[in-house]
């Protein structure tokens, strides 16, 4: 009896967490009703903006976060408010953002379209430098709190480089690379960057600042000479930014909203641009466009998430959506987004076989967004037309591997191992010795094989000679727009032009609007669906994320030095800040 009225008891509590949980989701979605009448949209920019959701079959602690927007979620909904009659203006609030500069230029480019509209934007820009700037130059109108900073300092990269600890602490790198720019193994087998390496580095830097210095200069009506001097006195407080001409104003940011929301003597309402994003619908069934999102450390297998909020993108996964494009009879041409250093060149090999079988029924474009490089650009060589931001990091063709020796470490720690065996090179990829020089000769073959391959598929994706890829390959990371000089891309732009180039190879009629299908089709579980409005991220984790060094924040990397993959994927883990 007690026994049967504990489990009576237990239901219950259960029933009534249910109920709670499914009252505060509720809440929370209906807390923010649509105003009647001509509206300002209110935008509170995200620290974080994802190219994806993540994947369906996630059953990780991120997977019961709220579903955060989208990048394509995002340009859809302002390119339809540019659209909406009922919408007016538009009022950002930045105060630092996590994005890559891919993600940057194309919410700017949705931006600038919708100003273009004839709509007003405001701009309140708490705190921010480069990134968080070049979005804000956008609108008519930029304020500053009164205890608001302008970080606009400059730009730069850092290279975390492990030998030195390696060394203290026993650990023998064996590592190898083909390409003089394929500097992935220098972090474990240098204290310092290449000459190669800071030659294509500072190249990046350069062409970076340059269209960093354009863009701004542009938008605020000066020189790139100007806003060059700018740069270099920076940052700014409040009324400095004000007197540079960097900022028109200084307002709160709530001051900013009630200035924006008068005009002509009357008010207009107010509604969130995030009750907006929920409103515009971001997957349109029947769709003539079909889009598929690529984004993450390329694996063999299925997607899926990982620790620190990364996502593996899984071979598997993509050519499945690959096929769902294809066989839906509604869709006329692929738009495949790839944000993606690489990663397996296997997985790489397998998607790009399945894009060159898609092709032939149904054009194929791809768009890169912050980083599309090494198994990135493999996987996307073999695409119809290929089109990139300025800003996006593409190329990086060739490849590296090898393993670290860890028994000096272990025998430090009083540990020690032996390994029985058989096979003369069984145990080529034990972590507890070097490469013998067999060994070496072996290793050093598979790579060579792979980078010809590489050199295969993009010289006949690309219609360029083997000598002509090798001569721009070589490891080394391009720009976009350098890489568009060299043949590797097509055209500079994001989604609206990678549409504007499907429609046309699928002989569609010219349309701006931008209207897909999204595969592969992330459907969250009642439980996640509900239980993620209960468990909002807070900022101090977005923070401590943030914080954490690049590569620590990729342990798909991590892993691949404990095992002795060959890796086609760009070198470092790429950050210009």
């Amino acid at each position: 009896m007690a026994a049967r009225r504990s489990i009576v008891v237990f239901i219950a509590l259960l029933f009534v967490l249910g109920a709670a949980v499914l009252s505060i989701a509720l809440a929370s979605r209906d807390s923010n009703p649509a105003p009647r009448g001509p509206v300002v949209l209110v935008w509170d920019v995200p620290s974080e903006l994802a190219e994806s959701a993540p994947p369906a079959a996630s059953w990780t602690f991120e997977s019961f976060r709220p579903q955060r927007p989208t990048v394509w979620n995002v340009v859809r909904a302002l390119d339809h408010a540019s659209r909406d009659r009922s919408v007016e203006a538009l009022v950002l609030h930045i105060d630092g953002i996590g994005w890559g500069w891919g993600r940057v230029a194309e919410v700017r480019e949705a931006l600038m379209r919708f100003r273009a509209s004839g709509k007003r934007v405001y701009a309140s820009l708490s705190h921010g430098g480069e990134r968080e700037y070049l979005l804000a130059s956008v609108a008519q109108r930029i304020a500053v709190p009164p205890l608001g900073i302008v970080q606009l300092d400059g730009l730069s990269i850092s290279a975390m480089f492990w030998r030195g600890a390696y060394d203290k602490l026993d650990i023998h790198p064996n590592f190898e690379h083909v390409g003089a720019y394929k500097s992935g193994v220098e972090p474990y087998t240098r204290n310092e960057l290449s000459e190669p390496s800071r030659l294509a580095l500072e190249a990046l830097l350069d062409d970076q600042y340059g269209l960093l210095t354009d863009s701004l200069a542009h938008a605020r009506r000066a020189s790139p000479a100007r806003i060059r001097a700018l740069i270099e006195n920076g940052p700014y407080e409040a009324e400095s930014a004000v007197a540079t001409g960097l900022a028109d104003t200084i307002l709160h940011g709530e001051d900013l909203d009630s200035l924006a929301t008068r005009t002509r003597g009357r008010r207009r309402g107010t509604m969130t641009f995030t009750r907006y994003l929920e409103r515009v619908h971001g997957n349109d069934s029947g769709a003539p466009i079909a889009l598929i999102l690529a984004s993450g450390d390329l694996v063999e297998g299925r997607s899926r998430s990982v620790a620190f909020g990364s996502t593996l993108l899984g071979s598997e996964t993509l050519i499945e959506a690959l096929r769902a494009a294809q066989r839906r009879s509604s869709v006329r041409a692929i738009v495949l987004r790839v944000d993606s250093p690489g990663g397996s060149p296997e997985a790489a090999e397998a998607v790009w076989h399945e894009i060159e079988r898609v092709r032939r029924r149904k054009p194929v474009i791809v768009s890169m967004s912050d980083l599309a490089a090494s198994g990135g650009y493999y996987l996307a060589c073999g695409a119809d037309s290929i089109v990139a931001q300025s800003t996006t990091l593409t190329g990086s063709i060739g490849v590296y591997g090898g393993k670290l020796n860890i028994l000096g470490l272990m025998q430090k720690l009083g540990l020690n191992v032996e390994t029985l065996s058989r096979g003369a090179n069984a145990q080529m990829l034990s972590p507890y010795k070097d490469f013998s020089p067999e060994e070496l000769v072996r290793y050093r073959a598979q790579l060579a094989t792979i980078y010809r391959t590489f050199v295969s598929r993009v010289s006949t994706g690309r219609n360029m000679s083997a000598a002509d890829v090798d001569s721009v390959a070589q490891g080394r990371v391009w720009s976009g727009s350098r890489a568009v000089e060299l043949g590797l891309v097509d055209a500079l732009g994001g989604f609206q032009r990678a549409f504007q180039m499907a429609r046309a190879r699928a002989g569609l009629e010219p349309d701006d609007e931008l209207v897909a299908e999204v595969f592969p089709q992330s459907r969250r579980s009642f439980l996640q669906s509900v239980l993620s409005d209960a468990m909002p991220e807070s900022e101090d984790e977005t923070a401590l994320r943030m914080l954490l060094p690049a590569e620590l924040r990729d342990p798909q990397l991590l892993l691949s030095l404990t095992r002795g993959d060959i890796q086609a994927r760009a070198p470092y883990t790429l950050e210009i800040r």
